[in-house]
């Protein structure tokens, strides 16, 4: 990680830290996680295995879901096919903590939107403009930033369906 260029020494709104590789973005995603109380929104596009199939990531979100008793866990994927081969201990921890956790297909809109980026309680911002993109964007505490993307996600959510891909079970 990198600083970011903000010189200012009172963090605003638009301080941010400029992460750099899958396994930075991974530790940024960790830190996203271990901030949310409530709610965590996560946009990808395949849930790449090198940040989201790794233990310590589905630890992290065990964790946060069963440490907070209101936590809501929604993922929005464009290939949930993928994202099961990519991530198969995200997508168990789903099938057991379903009513908390909820993955759905991106609608067609939300497939020309190729960022990827999660969002912990309208609070903690972590941001690519693509899957492959080296760089990211992490914002420790940016309100204003999270509401304008969460609005973008609820916007996809809405008129997405369920991915029943990850919810099925693989009898």
């Amino acid at each position: 990680m990198t600083d970011s260029p903000s010189s200012k020494s009172a963090p605003n709104e638009l301080d941010f830290v400029t992460v750099t590789g899958a396994e930075a973005f991974g530790d940024a995603a960790c830190k996203v996680i271990s901030g949310a109380r409530i709610q965590l929104s996560i946009m990808s596009v395949a849930l790449e295995k090198p940040i989201y199939g790794t233990e310590r990531f589905a630890n992290d979100l065990r964790n946060f879901i069963l440490e907070h008793r209101r936590a809501r866990l929604r993922i929005l994927v464009h290939d949930p096919v993928s994202a099961v081969r990519n991530c198969i201990r995200l997508v168990e921890l789903g099938r057991m903590l379903s009513s908390r956790i909820e993955f759905r297909r991106a609608s067609e809109k939300g497939q020309r939107l190729l960022e990827e980026y999660l969002v912990a309680d309208e609070e903690a911002v972590l941001h690519r403009s693509s899957p492959d993109q080296l760089e990211a964007r992490y914002y420790a505490r940016a309100p204003m930033v999270a509401r304008s993307q969460l609005k973008a996600f609820d916007g996809v959510w809405e008129e997405s369906p369920v991915a029943r891909e990850m919810s099925a079970l693989g009898l």
